[in-house]
């Protein structure tokens, strides 16, 4: 009788220590695989939030620069936000952009598009997306302008459409100098023909 219950007895250990030993094989190894699988989710959502961070990091909100040459003009930019370019230090690249020139004879040239690209060391800019450049009662549209202090000087490319009160003009390149205030209007190919439509 007692070898019996010695017999019983050593057959439950058994069945505990095998129960044990399948359910650390089987069970245990899917809640470590769980726990990585924890770990590597947040330690994605953590770099994720680093990335989100240095990106938000390179926004600047409600950007102004203001400079004056030699001649006392003066150039004004705003911009709603702006991110600086990668490797680029003296790049900005601007969005929902509103320019000016103030010319020492208090006559000003605005320039407005949905984004920029702006030097800070020389203050040349790249205007594109809906660019519009109002002088006086000229108003001129293009798909880009580009703004160079260096040579004085205001390029428009790509559907450029002028309008005064008099005249309207459909050209591929407006050039305006800043110091003589002369216009030349052109197109890319000889083929093609500046088209004007004046009234009188």
């Amino acid at each position: 009788m007692i070898t019996k219950q010695i017999f019983q007895f050593l057959l439950i250990i058994l069945f505990f220590g095998f129960s044990i030993i399948l359910y650390q094989k089987y069970f245990t190894s899917d809640t470590d695989y769980q726990k990585i699988e924890n770990t590597e989710t947040k330690l994605n959502k953590k770099d994720k939030t680093i990335n989100k961070l240095e990106e938000n990091s390179n926004i600047i909100e409600n950007l102004k620069y203001v400079s004056e040459d030699l001649l006392g003009n003066k150039y004004e930019i705003i911009a709603q936000s702006a991110t600086l370019k990668k490797d680029q230090g003296n790049q900005i690249e601007l969005f929902e952009v509103n320019a000016k020139i103030i010319q020492v004879n208090d006559e000003i040239i605005y320039i407005s598009s949905l984004s920029a690209d702006y030097d800070k060391i020389n203050n040349n800019t790249v205007f594109k997306d809906s660019v519009i450049v109002k002088y006086g009662d000229q108003v001129i549209k293009a798909n880009i302008i580009k703004l160079n202090f260096l040579d004085n000087l205001i390029e428009m490319f790509e559907n450029v459409y002028y309008t005064n009160q008099y005249t309207k003009i459909i050209a591929d390149k407006v050039e305006i100098n800043l110091l003589s205030k002369k216009l030349r209007i052109s197109m890319n190919s000889q083929n093609d023909k500046v088209e004007i439509t004046s009234k009188y």
